[in-house]
């Protein structure tokens, strides 16, 4: 009995442990199973899936970058141009016939034999030859297994720095800076496209397993309105005056009138080359803005040109201010005040206007607004509205105070005088083109508003001939053609108040003043010496027009110009005159260019000049031989010159005001 018990307790104990066995054993058949099941998935079912992980582990994903679009003059001459570059490198393991290799990669890239040979056989398994390479160097290298060249874009501006602030610049990094490469970038940029490499058991980039997978788009090509030959022509005008007058800055721009394109357009700021401050800089323009307040009075009918004012005999006080002259006058016509720029008598005649009229007309001419220009940073300037008006504001805003404006504001307003006294929007770029060559987007001129009558535009002009045949812009009178324009000279403000001594003289204008073919605006901030607007910024606008007729430019309309001098010009050429030999245009015909002999710059005051007999010459013929001497005048009365005063015969003090007077007839 008691073996029995034994020996059924050691089954009894054996039984649980074999159970244990078994489903341990059990659970390694499931498990095995389960291996192979999943080694079989992934060797048969997932084979191609994991090998893709697997190479895509050994690639990278490589950008090809897209060419930039060029910049182009409306004459297409190139302003903005990408080449491609190419940086170099060797897998020497790779060279079948390293000594061949190394003699094609000295002569073709400009490398001293010894540095090839020796980077060649250095051992290492790359070599890269720094710098950039041309593609005419790559040709010469040829195809050689081993060689690898990789391909970059670099700008670069055929014409210098001529020009620059209106194009810009970009950076090493790509980073577009300023003018139409910031301004226009996402179009010139193009797209970029990307190639895949694979990288070796080292994970080294494999050149030779390229896999070029999307190719790039090249950006699109811009073409300005700007005429390259009047930029250069602008520049080095306004260059000049610059060193001429001492000037600490200057703008100058030109536009055609008739549809808004700007020709050209050039700023000069110490430290700020690739910024047109023409377009983001306000100021305070001064007379410049006197014109359109006559404009004003006279589509309001609140005025005629003969209509007079007292002007105070050069001073006068109104309420809490004093307003002066720079000479004495009493009664002015509205034509006079003009002619001779009287503060005084502008502000009486300012007074016939209401404020909302006053303001209205400011604003239909661009002033305290954005033209929306192509181009960074664009200033509205400011205008204020009549109910931030003080009592004094009319006056101030009649002589071009108590309001900031740009350069560009300045020149689309005249161009509205110009062009018959429709104001047209100023654009820079006139096509867009893609890479092909196919036109994406082409400008047309646009009209904003007609902000006065045709025949008002008409009487405006006729006093601004006057203003330079006899008035404050003599200096920028030509001998040959009519100009039409008015200076102006304003104190500096600097934000914290006007700076003691501190001046900006300006011409703006247009030419010829019977049919104009460009509008012009002359600034200068800063000049030393003489600073009236009449005795630096308007020779600064002869010589541009002078550089423009002598180079026979094909922004001006020659037989037009030509039919227009038949009609202005004056009998014969004043003493003093020195003709050009013309050059003959491309369609044959010639353009004369002859100066006048006015100085461009005053001579000392102390020195003495004869005075000329011009008695029964034209007024316009007597002004102009008194200018050429180095005289002012005064005109009274009509018709040919009866009298002169001082007498001809004598000598005057240069810069001193003879006064004509006409006998009537």
């Amino acid at each position: 009995m008691s073996l029995l018990g034994r020996t059924g307790s050691a089954e009894s104990s054996r039984t649980p442990r074999t159970v244990r066995r078994g489903i341990l054993l059990g659970c390694f058949m499931v498990a095995g199973s389960l291996i192979v099941a999943k080694a079989a998935q992934l060797q048969v079912v997932d084979h191609d899936h994991w090998v893709a992980v697997a190479q895509e582990q050994h690639r990278e994903q490589v950008e090809l970058p897209a060419r930039r679009g060029a910049i182009y003059d409306r004459k297409g001459t190139p302003l903005a141009l990408s080449h491609e570059v190419f940086q170099v490198s060797v897998a020497p393991r790779e060279l079948a016939d390293k000594k061949s290799a190394a003699r094609a990669i000295s002569d073709g890239l400009g490398i001293g034999l010894g540095r090839v040979t020796s980077a060649i056989e250095s051992g290492d398994r790359w070599v890269v030859f720094p710098g950039r390479y041309s593609a005419d160097q790559r040709r010469k290298v040829g195809e050689l297994a081993g060689v690898y060249f990789e391909s970059h874009f670099e700008r670069f501006y055929p014409q210098g720095e001529a020009g620059r602030e209106v194009i810009g610049a970009v950076m090493m990094d790509g980073r577009p800076l300023g003018g139409m490469e910031q301004q226009l970038d996402e179009i010139l940029r193009g797209k970029p496209g990307y190639t895949v490499l694979r990288r070796d058991a080292r994970g080294e980039l494999q050149p030779t397993l390229s896999l070029p997978v999307q190719p790039p788009e090249d950006g699109a090509s811009i073409h300005l309105t700007i005429d390259f030959d009047l930029q250069a022509i602008a520049d080095a005008a306004l260059r000049n005056a610059m060193e001429g007058t001492g000037a600490s800055g200057g703008d100058l721009m030109i536009a055609d009138p008739a549809t808004g394109e700007i020709l050209a357009s050039v700023s000069r700021r110490p430290g700020r080359t690739r910024s047109l401050t023409a377009i983001t800089e306000p100021y305070e323009p001064g007379s410049t803005l006197k014109p359109f307040l006559a404009a004003t009075l006279l589509t309001e009918e609140r005025a005629s040109l003969n209509d007079s004012v007292y002007a105070e005999g050069g001073t006068w006080q109104d309420g809490a201010r004093t307003f002066r002259d720079t000479s004495p006058h009493d009664w002015l016509s509205l034509r006079g005040a003009l002619e001779v720029s009287s503060n005084i008598a502008l502000v009486k005649f300012a007074k016939r206007l209401t404020p909302g009229q006053q303001y209205a007309y400011l604003r239909d001419f661009g002033f305290g607004t954005a033209t929306g220009i192509e181009y960074p940073a664009e200033s509205s300037g400011r205008l204020r509205r009549p109910a931030e008006w003080s009592r004094l504001s009319s006056g101030s805003l009649a002589i071009g105070y108590e309001l900031s404006v740009t350069p560009l504001q300045v020149l689309a307003a005249y161009g509205a005088l110009a062009n018959g006294g429709v104001l047209m929007e100023p654009y820079l770029v006139r096509e867009v083109r893609a890479s092909d060559g196919r036109v994406l987007a082409r400008r047309a001129p646009r009209e904003i508003r007609r902000v006065v009558p045709e025949d008002v535009a008409r009487a405006v002009t006729e006093v601004l001939v006057d203003v330079v045949e006899q008035g404050t812009a003599t200096q920028a009178s030509l001998a040959t053609f009519s100009v039409a324009g008015k200076t102006g000279t304003s104190r500096r403000n600097s934000g914290a108040g006007y700076e003691a001594g501190a001046y900006t003289s300006t011409f703006a204008g247009y030419f010829p003043a019977e049919d104009p073919q460009i509008v012009i605006f002359v600034k200068l901030d800063e000049p030393k010496g003489q600073y009236y607007g009449g005795l630096t910024a308007a020779p600064v606008t002869r010589e541009t027009l002078q550089g423009m007729l002598a180079a026979r430019t094909p922004g001006l309309d020659v037989r037009s110009l030509l039919a227009t001098r038949a009609e202005v010009a004056p009998a014969g050429p004043p003493p003093a005159a020195k003709a050009v030999t013309p050059a003959p245009n491309r369609d044959g015909t010639y353009v004369f260019f002859v100066e006048d002999g006015v100085p461009e710059t005053p001579a000392s005051p102390q020195a003495s000049v004869a005075i000329p007999d011009v008695t029964g010459l034209s007024m316009r013929e007597a002004v102009r031989r008194v200018h050429a001497a180095g005289l002012r005048t005064r005109i009274r009365g009509s018709g040919s010159v009866a009298l002169l005063s001082p007498p001809a015969g004598g000598s005057a003090l240069r810069g001193s005001v003879v006064t004509l007077t006409g006998g009537g007839s």
